[in-house]
């Protein structure tokens, strides 16, 4: 008694017996859909070689394949012989109905670190066209589980990579176009979707590359891609039409500009620390023994190591289509605001012209970024720097991407922003770039605000360091004492923020032992220049005056950068070296007007913490003991002051702030009689 067919060969059976004309499309794609598996899949791509019926019924397969495991072979036969037109409205579809947000890729991408040992061994033996028989086999456990979207993000951009060059069309540029913005709208910067979209833009640029050398990663890239093969069929477009004359200027357009917004938005997601980098490599003398630098993190750090990688292969396509993002840095026009990827008017936008198609500015940034920071790093000699300056490049770079909703935000950008501005900042102040043509006194103390704010605001500890070092350079270029000196005493006057004000202390002590080193005879040179601010550097501190203890307490900590770095100036004016340039009774006034407040502030605050009471309510025990710990210690006496150290807790916060052992000392100068 002959056995019953099993269900496998049940639906083999139907998906062959029932192909048109024996049944119309629409019926077919039903009994399709109804016997759809991931083991029936090598008999579909089988029937789908028929080109006349692919070409019918292939668009309506893209979805219905998308989530089955093992469904690449099909969708990259309907790409090839598919209608074109139709197959790319499904996919861009397809692409925007993806749910990428981040959460569900990470668990995606955990789930598939379970078994990364599996999915190689299953990638090795798929490397040749798989045969029928091979793609039966190859259904192992790993391709049992529905793909991630990342990888129908990857399926679904190598579909486009096939589809866009079979198009005849009098306006191709409006397929591309759509499917550009789907791609944006969908893409996550991952390493996977990065590889993926490198592959599809290197195949619109008409470029082929070969690829890079392997190199060990912790990163398991999977390559989804539908792997092109020069030998294998692609029907030609149906509808064919001849293309516009004005259309192949359109489209590399479009391709600059997605390129650039992909690298936007690569970077803003990666950071690469390219002016921590170049601080290292300029002033090696300055780095810290024991800790591992920056640039050794990014030779070392796998992971860090696919960043500059995948960043590369993103420049190399850059120069491919001819971009030069130096040159867009100063022409785009300054009112001009791209509508972003995302917006649901970006699926209509058909360009007339190449100049209706604006790049993305923070991707030409990154771009001019990355060739400095290359032919300096990498010693690049295939980069073509840009000639550029502090004045005026840099002042019209910072201009319109800091504060650009107000100074007071400045700082408050994109880190990867302000890193690339940084390092393209230092590379000029390295090189001695500092300006070409008359400089105006306002572009220079503008510059130096914004700088300076981007000091204080920026919460990223290496970028501060960087836009001060930056800042404290510029300041001490400009040839003009008076000019220097207004900038310091506007900043000692006017600025909100106390750690600014600090850094404002510090510029002037720069000045007066450059002044002094020199033997110059500029203002700071002179008791002038700390006569001028010094209403500013030791002002009557009322605000110490406050009402409760734990006002006290806070007021006290808001303004501790300052009052530590104006304490280092009594204690480096008071040296034998400069005390010439001290104006004659200031001292007296110092410690009438500014020291004698802090010390009542500090016997005050010493009480409080010893007390405990309501104080403590208000602050906590912990806090409490801490504060108890940085104003409690001992004496000890120093070239006639007093001075109170606050033992480990106060020195390692000291230590963390950057504060040498001179300015530790100098804090408590005069704080106890």
């Amino acid at each position: 008694m002959a056995s019953s067919p099993s269900p496998l060969e049940h639906a083999r059976t139907a998906i062959l017996e029932s192909r048109p004309p024996v049944t119309d499309d629409l019926t077919y794609l039903t009994i399709v859909q109804s016997h759809l598996s991931p083991e029936i899949l090598p008999t579909l791509n089988d029937v789908l070689q028929d080109v006349e019926l692919t070409q019918r019924i292939g668009w309506d397969l893209v979805h219905m394949l998308l989530p089955l495991p093992g469904s690449a072979p099909c969708l990259k036969t309907v790409a090839r012989l598919g209608n074109p037109r139709e197959v790319i409205l499904q996919v861009t579809e397809a692409l925007r109905l993806l749910v990428l947000d981040e959460p569900v890729e990470e668990e995606d991408n955990d789930a598939a670190e379970d078994k990364p040992a599996q999915t190689g061994d299953e990638k090795k033996t798929e490397q040749p066209e798989p045969t029928r028989d091979a793609l039966v086999a190859s259904l192992t456990q790993a391709e049992a589980s529905e793909p991630t979207e990342v990888d129908k993000f990857c399926l679904l951009v190598s579909m486009l990579a096939t589809l866009h060059p079979r198009i005849k069309t009098k306006y191709p540029s409006r397929f591309l176009s759509a499917s550009l913005m789907a791609i944006l709208s969908s893409y996550r910067p991952s390493s996977q979707a990065t590889h993926s979209i490198t592959t599809f833009a290197q195949t619109l640029s008409g470029n082929k590359r070969p690829p890079l050398p392997t190199r060990k990663s912790s990163l398991s890239i999977q390559n989804l891609t539908l792997a092109s093969d020069e030998k294998d069929e692609k029907a030609p477009d149906p509808e064919a039409a001849a293309e516009d004359p004005k259309e192949e200027a359109i489209q590399k357009k479009l391709v600059q500009s997605f390129v650039t917004h992909i690298i936007e938005l690569y970077v803003k997601d990666n950071s690469l620390d390219w002016s921590a980098r170049l601080q290292e490599h300029f002033t090696p003398e300055k780095m810290v023994p024991g800790k591992k630098s920056f640039g050794e993190a990014f030779r070392e750090d796998l992971e860090l190591q696919e960043r500059e990688v995948l960043l590369g292969k993103l420049v190399a396509l850059a120069r491919d289509v001819g971009l030069n993002g130096a040159d867009y840095l100063f022409s785009a026009p300054p009112q001009e605001t791209p509508t972003p990827p995302n917006e649901s008017d970006g699926e209509d936008f058909a360009p007339t012209s190449p100049d209706d198609i604006p790049l993305s500015l923070t991707g030409c940034l990154f771009l001019t970024a990355n060739a400095v920071f290359s032919s300096i790093m990498f010693k690049n000699t295939n980069v073509t720097l840009p000639a550029l300056s502090i004045f005026p490049s840099l002042s019209l770079i910072t201009g319109k991407f800091i504060g650009t909703t107000g100074l007071e935000t400045s700082g408050t950008e994109s880190p990867s922003i302000l890193d690339a501005i940084l390092s393209i900042g230092l590379w000029l102040e390295h090189t001695d770039h500092f300006v070409s043509g008359p400089l105006d006194p306002h572009d220079y103390l503008q510059l130096l605000q914004t700088l300076s704010l981007v000091s204080a605001n920026c919460p990223e500890p290496t970028l501060r360091h960087a836009a001060h070092i930056l800042t404290s350079n510029i300041l001490h270029a400009h040839p003009t004492d008076r000019l220097r000196l207004n900038f310091i005493s506007d900043t000692l006057e006017h600025c909100p923020f106390e750690p600014l004000r600090a850094s404002a202390v510090g510029w002037l002590k720069e000045e007066l032992v450059r002044a002094h080193t020199r033997k110059s005879d500029d203002l700071f040179a002179t008791p002038a220049a700390v006569a001028a601010l010094q209403p500013y550097l030791f002002p009557y501190e009322s605000v110490l005056d406050a009402d409760t203890d734990s006002e006290l307490w806070e007021d006290f900590r808001r303004t501790f950068p300052f009052h530590m770095a104006a304490l280092n100036l009594i204690y480096f004016l008071n040296s034998e070296e400069y005390k010439n340039i001290v104006p004659e009774g200031s001292m007296s006034v110092i410690e009438e007007v500014y020291l004698q407040p802090l010390r009542t502030a500090r016997g005050r605050l010493e009480k409080a913490f010893k007390e405990g009471g309501e104080f403590e309510k208000v602050l906590g025990g912990e806090e409490v003991k801490q504060g108890l710990a940085e104003n409690g210690g001992y004496e000890m006496r120093y070239d006639g002051y007093a001075v109170m150290t606050g033992g480990g807790l106060l020195v390692r916060r000291l230590s963390d702030m950057g504060v040498t052992r001179e300015a530790s000392m100098a804090f408590c100068v005069q704080m106890v009689s």
